[in-house]
């Protein structure tokens, strides 16, 4: 095999006998680690091009898998004695004279984004957690807590930096390699590395209403009924989630209400009254913050202390129907009764929806345009052998949620890729639907030999 080192790449480049190769295929779950070969950590597009030459010119060829910020809990981000394009060390963020737009590469994590856009007061549609990654999270399609008002990432992108599968650094956008571009909006890390994205900057939120309250059990009809109200009224600026979780110290199984509301204080508290007056919370930790920053750290006490492994898989679905919460909700207490895995938690997220619908299914690859809520099932435990029965409890949960809501809507809903489980439990026609077949084309246009084999792999149209 030839030696790495004589290829010129600048960043660093760690290996199985480097002090810091633990470190390097470490993720966000202990389910997601694998032991490549090499992780490279590149500087620049030519490092990018010169790691993907490398393993090209082995024989046979390494897999190359691409990592962002590592937090799907599949094995997407890294590879078994391949080679890693560890993007972490290239997250520099820069943002346009006239303030509208603003290009942040690849590596970068929303948090470190936020941060540096509170500068010049200006949000990006970006994850609602601050360690999640740009690249991941953007080529998926991007739900955020902004989607209400401005749509999904993938909306809100307007040029990418990618470099192909032969090693060249193309410009995408509407105006130059739009097919390329058409398919990056939605189809994941299928056609090259996005190493920079060029995203529209809005002005800055000037206070969020966060937190959450904690409700008993019994309380779950109620809270359904004062939603649905909520939710027939609420603003562009208002998300939220209702969450099945065992709340420690005990883990007795509780109701939570986690807010997201712009607006004064004022007028964000009010909007929730309901919830603290009609039905009475056991717990309640409000908090009006100043920035997205401070919102992507909302979450931080809750997910404190998580066990190494985590699971989680998404569905999509047209309405609040209450037997169908129900009914989940009474499958989740019975999963969550096994000790390791009473960490579980059930997540339904109520916002706006209209932004991102109006925007027709084949405008980008991102193909979940129908009028939708999602629901997001995420297992945490510590010992491997929990990790069979949650994929299938998850997958049980999902194809349940699904097929109701095909029965209910008459209409089948694609899977977002951001919240997929993995490739051996989702299919491609699942995530793009109607979208594949030019997908297809675009993969044998970019990459016709499939050197980008990680994830939810396109097949490339036949030639010929």
């Amino acid at each position: 095999m030839a030696d790495i080192t004589t290829y010129g790449i600048q960043g660093l480049i760690v290996t199985p006998t480097s002090q810091e190769y633990n470190g390097a295929i470490a993720r966000h779950s202990a389910t997601s680690v694998l032991r490549p070969a090499y992780v490279v950590y590149p500087t620049s597009t030519g490092d990018i091009s010169l790691a993907i030459k490398f393993a090209l010119d082995q024989s046979p060829p390494l897999q190359i898998a691409i990592k962002s910020g590592g937090c799907h809990s599949s094995t997407n981000s890294s590879t078994e004695g391949g080679v890693v394009i560890d993007l972490s060390h290239y997250k520099a963020l820069k943002v346009s004279g006239d303030k509208q737009t603003v290009t942040v590469q690849g590596g970068a994590i929303w948090g470190d984004v936020y941060t540096e856009l509170e500068k010049h007061n200006l949000v990006v549609v970006g994850g609602n957690v601050w360690f999640v990654g740009v690249g991941g999270f953007i080529t998926g399609g991007g739900h955020s807590h902004l989607s209400g008002a401005l749509g999904l990432a993938v909306d809100n992108l307007v040029g990418a930096t990618v470099v192909l599968a032969d090693g060249r650094v193309v410009q995408c956008s509407d105006a130059e390699e739009a097919d390329l571009f058409w398919a990056i909006r939605g189809g994941g890390g299928q056609f090259g590395v996005v190493a920079e994205f060029v995203l529209k900057a809005h002005p800055a939120r000037a206070s969020t209403l966060v937190g959450a309250l904690a409700y008993p059990a019994e309380e779950l009809p109620k809270i359904l009924e004062l939603l649905k109200e909520h939710i027939k009224t609420q603003s562009t600026g208002s998300k939220l989630v209702l969450c099945f979780a065992r709340s420690p110290v005990n883990f007795q199984p509780s109701i939570l209400l986690l807010p997201y509301v712009e607006g004064t204080p004022k007028d964000s508290e009010t909007s929730i009254d309901k919830f603290r007056t009609e039905v009475q919370p056991v717990f309640e930790q409000l908090d009006h913050v100043p920035s997205f920053t401070a919102v992507s750290h909302a979450s931080d006490s809750f997910l404190a202390n998580s066990p190494p492994r985590s699971i989680f898989g998404g569905v999509a679905f047209g309405e609040l129907w209450d037997d169908i919460i129900t009914r989940v909700y009474g499958e989740w207490v019975e999963f969550t009764e096994n000790e390791d895995r009473k960490e579980a938690m059930v997540m339904w997220e109520f916002g706006v929806r209209d932004k991102i619908s109006e925007i027709p299914s084949t405008q980008t690859a991102y193909a979940l345009r129908d009028p939708h809520y999602y629901a997001v099932f995420s297992g945490r435990h510590t010992q491997a052998d929990s990790d069979l029965p949650t994929r299938e409890w998850i997958k049980k949960m999902i194809t349940y949620v699904s097929a109701e809501n095909t029965k209910r809507t008459g209409k089948v809903f694609r899977t977002q890729m951001n919240f997929a489980m993995g490739p051996e439990y989702t299919s491609v026609e699942d995530i793009f639907g109607d979208n594949l077949e030019r997908l297809r084309k675009v993969k044998a246009k970019y990459d016709p030999t499939k050197v980008w084999n990680k994830g939810w792999v396109i097949e490339p149209e036949a030639s010929g």
